[in-house]
């Protein structure tokens, strides 16, 4: 049996891009695709969590309201204490490679990380016709994820391993 975690929590507007609205947003914490806890931030965006880790590999954090899609935050392997305090921005501060591609907040790779266009109400997709004649669909085109949304969302990067926008 182990503890149960009381996480205090602060969500912070990132320095070169304080569009995004800190009130309000919705916090999701998961560990192995599953939501393990969900909360709100108040008008500071200051929040707080409590959750009893099982065995999963890591804890991931998700915010999504007004004017924001489902986002990344940050992911955790592990907790230094049973009452963390962490801090987070919106959208996310992306850590880049020594070769300057973004890493995955989640993975920590860049190989399959694509920068977000946004513009078309469609999504521009691409098609691939296997040797059986199964197709898939990629919104990847041309080193990049399209949105297919002509609303500009404050994601900037698109991990297609682990399926998440940051």
């Amino acid at each position: 049996m182990t503890n149960p975690v009381h996480i205090t929590g602060h969500l912070k507007r990132n320095p070169k891009d304080t569009s995004a609205y800190v009130e309000g947003i919705t916090i999701i914490l998961k560990g192995d695709n599953k939501i393990l806890a969900k909360t709100f931030t108040d008008r500071h965006g200051n929040f707080e969590l409590t959750f009893t880790p099982e065995k999963e590999k890591s804890f991931d954090f998700y915010c999504y309201g007004l004017a924001v899609d489902t986002l990344l935050i940050a992911s955790v392997r592990t907790f230094e204490s049973d009452t963390p305090d962490l801090t987070f921005y919106i959208p996310g501060i992306v850590k880049k490679s020594f070769m300057g591609q973004a890493l995955c907040p989640k993975c920590k790779k860049a190989d399959k990380v694509y920068k977000i266009r946004y513009g078309d109400a469609l999504p521009v997709v691409s098609r691939q016709i296997s040797e059986n004649g199964d197709t898939t669909l990629s919104r990847i085109v041309n080193g990049h994820y399209n949105a297919g949304s002509c609303i500009v969302g404050i994601a900037t990067y698109y991990c297609d391993r682990d399926k998440v926008e940051f």
